[in-house]
């Protein structure tokens, strides 16, 4: 018997309602009775992800777009390695729109000829001990992605600092431009009022001096 350390895929299958398109199975043991007997109880329309343990065998259901993708393993406590597994399968069956588009129609076991090949591919590689590797380069590569959406939005952030710090720049020059303004309009009020005050002082001047000079000169005489 297979090492428990590695998770072994027992048996693998794509389903549309309770019709097997493809499976693969890696021993004589035949699991499709107990994998037909999940998939009646299973709502088809709903994408989720399910794990039945049955005696000392897990089932574990991906269900997307009406197709379900299914693996049998023993039970282990890497729950997330079989739907690893499964996203893989999914990926692969998606990269053929064909099979997609021929599924709703097609019979029992249609599409062993174009996909068990692949399936077989993806069961050996899970098998060999490949699956904990490849999870966790998906990790690193969902880490790696995270740390750049976080970089992403600080710079988003950044620069919205920069756009309110710039906007309050420009109010500042156009309160700056208001206020140069408003202060030559005063200078030249001021200016003005001198102008007009000087100009009476003038006037007063002149009429007060002017008699004053007429008698000093003899002009008039009081």
């Amino acid at each position: 018997m297979a090492s428990r350390s590695v998770v072994q895929i027992r048996y693998c299958c794509i389903s549309c309602g309770e019709i097997i398109l493809v499976s693969h199975q890696t021993e004589a043991e035949s699991y499709t009775a107990l994998v037909r007997s999940i998939l009646r109880a299973l709502d088809s329309t709903k994408d989720q992800k399910l794990a039945y343990p049955v005696d000392r065998f897990q089932v574990h259901a991906l269900i997307e777009n009406g197709i379900a993708y299914t693996c049998v393993t023993y039970i282990t406590n890497k729950y997330y390695l079989p739907f690893v597994f499964l996203e893989t399968v999914k990926k692969k069956f998606l990269e053929v729109p064909s099979l997609l588009t021929r599924a709703v129609t097609a019979s029992e076991n249609e599409f062993d000829r174009d996909f068990c090949p692949v399936l077989a591919q993806v069961v050996y590689v899970y098998n060999s001990g490949h699956g904990d590797r490849l999870s966790q380069i998906r990790t690193q590569v969902e880490d790696v992605k995270q740390v750049m959406l976080d970089n992403v939005e600080k710079v988003i952030e950044r620069g919205e600092r920069l756009d309110d710090l710039l906007s309050k720049t420009e109010d500042l020059e156009s309160h700056s431009s208001v206020f140069r303004q408003g202060a030559r309009d005063v200078r030249v009020r001021m200016r003005c009022k001198n102008i007009k005050m000087w100009l009476v002082i003038g006037g007063l001047l002149t009429v007060v001096l002017t008699p004053a000079v007429l008698l000093a000169c003899g002009v008039i005489h009081l």
